[in-house]
């Protein structure tokens, strides 16, 4: 705007920068900007700044002449003591047309900002002001930046959270399941029949005995030459233990442990 003002010929007397009283301390946003302004307007059009505090009518006026001192004193002191002037806005007609007086008996003025954009052919971020805005927008995007790196090594740490999370849960159902199988085992043994456990026994049992009983006679034989019994005899014996290990009815120890 200021650019099509300067090509349109439009004459320019002054700059005015409004502050409001009623701000406690000179911020970092309002120290920003003052930079800005400065370089706007530049060191040759200072004198054609006017320093306007306003909203008065918010504070008292003890409070508001001690802020209005701080800002001569500290922030304001350097385009002050280079020709521009403070003076305070009371909200009413009057005051407006005291401020506009002050602006209109001053010479025409080309603002820096105006002089780097139609005379020295700048873009806007190349000229001083527009650095400042620029540092500002760099700033913001390496925040922005920074902040987006962290939601990402967040997600990550999610992502890898629920990825551990799944593995343990599936672990857990594993042993969990071979934990009840080893209970339906169990249950399943407990509950098979004392008889058939002897059965099984007195089969095994008898498989034995059928695979002794081939050497019954050899045995039996050498056992009656050493004690010196007759031949007879030992025919006799052989019989004997031959007949009782084929006849032994191992089925009746079952059925008196099932009774």
């Amino acid at each position: 705007m200021l650019t099509a003002q300067y090509k349109l010929g439009v004459q320019l007397k002054g700059v005015l920068y409004i502050h409001r009283i009623t701000d406690i301390r000179f911020n970092r946003s309002s120290v920003k900007t003052f930079e800005i302004l400065k370089g706007v307007v530049g060191p040759d059009a200072l004198q054609n700044v006017l320093l306007v505090t306003s909203r008065w009518d918010g504070v008292t006026q003890a409070t508001g002449s001690d802020r209005e001192r701080q800002l001569r004193e500290k922030f304001w002191a350097y385009m002050l003591g280079r020709g521009s002037n403070m003076s305070r806005f009371l909200g009413d007609r009057d005051s407006a047309i005291a401020l506009t007086g002050q602006l209109l008996c001053k010479d025409v003025v080309v603002l820096e900002l105006q002089k780097e954009i139609v005379h020295q052919k700048k873009r806007l971020d190349q000229t001083a002001a527009g650095s400042l805005v620029n540092d500002n927008l760099d700033a913001l995007k390496a925040q922005y930046e920074k902040e987006l790196a962290s939601l990402e090594r967040l997600k990550q740490e999610l992502l890898e959270s629920d990825r551990v999370m799944k593995r343990q849960i599936q672990k857990d159902w594993e042993n969990e399941q071979a934990r009840l199988r080893k209970v339906r085992d169990e249950q399943v043994a407990l509950q098979r029949p004392v008889n058939q456990e002897v059965d099984q026994q007195i089969a095994r049992k008898k498989s034995g005995m059928s695979r002794i009983l081939p050497f019954v006679p050899v045995a039996v034989s050498i056992l009656a030459s050493m004690v010196g019994i007759p031949p007879g005899l030992t025919g006799l014996l052989t019989s004997w233990f031959t007949d009782a290990g084929a006849n032994f009815d191992f089925g009746s120890i079952s059925d008196l442990l099932a009774f």
